[in-house]
């Protein structure tokens, strides 16, 4: 009976390629973003995985795991890093990245590298301020094994009452919870937001009528005199 040589070697390096495609997309996602009416704002993502995920690497699927890199994903023209911290749970054996940042702009958040697959608009509409917020779609990863148990958590805070959104208002913030798996197209987070209305003050409407009211006070003073 001839005796087949099963290809060992072959067989480990597949299982290693399938394992770490799986890996690419265990990341967890929680961002937190608080977006002022002209369109400046702050963001703070925090974003985690199984220690053993990078225990031979400081990057995952995009994301950075060290101080350094984590803060030039993030840092741009328009984004300014304030803060990164990292830290290990042993309790679930995760690491945790903790970003801080300001913006300029939220329509240019994605000029930075950590935000090269998010597509973001503030700008004004029909009934106030538009928003939305695209996550770009990943079929690869949105297949992989865990992909629906993988989190992607989003919280807007806007300036103003919310008027309309696709996701869950709680006064003037929204929030999204999503999973991985939903990126086998793209995700788009969506709100109009009420455009406060400046009242014209003294140097607008109230100024003329003032002024009137003066001169007719002063005619109606002559007149008596």
């Amino acid at each position: 009976m001839r005796k087949i040589n099963f290809p060992i070697k072959l067989f480990a390096t597949a299982l290693v390629l399938a394992f770490a495609f799986y890996l690419s997309g265990c990341v967890n996602v929680d961002q937190k973003t608080k977006i002022n009416s002209d369109g400046s704002g702050e963001i703070t993502i925090h974003y985690w995985t199984k220690m053993s995920n990078v225990k031979s690497s400081d990057e995952l699927g995009g994301f950075a795991f060290t101080e350094d890199k984590a803060k030039a994903n993030y840092q741009s023209d328009n984004n300014e890093v304030t803060g990164v911290k990292i830290e290990e749970d042993l309790d679930d054996s995760t690491k945790h990245v903790t970003v801080d940042m300001k913006f300029k702009d939220l329509n240019k958040i994605s000029g930075a590298k950590g935000f090269e697959k998010v597509k973001a608009t503030w700008k004004e509409g029909k009934e106030g301020m538009d928003f939305l917020y695209t996550l770009m779609q990943d079929t690869s990863n949105a297949k992989n094994m865990g992909a629906s148990d993988t989190k992607l958590d989003y919280e807007f805070d806007f300036p103003a009452e919310v008027l309309e959104t696709n996701g869950r208002k709680d006064g003037q913030k929204v929030v999204w919870n999503k999973t991985l798996a939903d990126l086998k197209e793209d995700v788009e987070m969506t709100a109009t937001v009420k455009t406060e209305k400046k009242g014209c003050g003294c140097l607008g409407f109230e100024l003329p009528i003032i002024v009137f009211a003066g001169m007719v006070f002063m005619l109606t003073r002559r007149k008596k005199k």
